[in-house]
């Protein structure tokens, strides 16, 4: 199985390399300051599933309300976290865009946004989308 990595809205060129050169990296990302979140799309298979996994990974606060607007309003803050650059890698991601391909897009159009908002700032998020042709 070949498996091919779409990054969202490059703000760095990413997406070029393959999940080994990524997690080779991260170490040394991190010590820059970036936060690497790792998301394994295996444990996902619907809108909830996907909410507690993203809450978990990103560690969202306690009032997290588990649903789409709640992920917007946190996935857009990320204060309790504080980078210079944040990077969630999603792994398997056809696990829950095949089950359910409503809901994945909203999650999908969500990140996206995420990604637009932080390009704004001086601190970008990058969503790295591995997963299968």
């Amino acid at each position: 199985m070949t498996k091919h990595i779409t990054q969202l809205l490059p703000v760095k060129p990413l997406a070029d390399r393959d999940s080994v050169e990524i997690a080779n990296e991260a170490d040394g990302l991190q010590k820059l300051g970036t936060e690497i979140f790792y998301l394994d799309g295996r444990e996902i298979r619907d809108k909830q599933s996907f909410l507690r996994k993203v809450a978990e990974v990103m560690r969202f606060p306690d009032y997290f309300g588990y649903n789409w607007d709640a992920l917007e309003e946190c996935i857009t803050d990320l204060e309790w976290c504080p980078a210079t650059r944040y990077i969630l890698i999603y792994d398997y991601p056809e696990a829950f865009s095949k089950v359910e391909p409503e809901e994945w897009k909203i999650a999908y159009d969500i990140l996206r946004s995420a990604v637009e908002y932080w390009q704004g700032t001086d601190t970008p998020l990058e969503v790295l989308l591995i997963g299968e042709r």
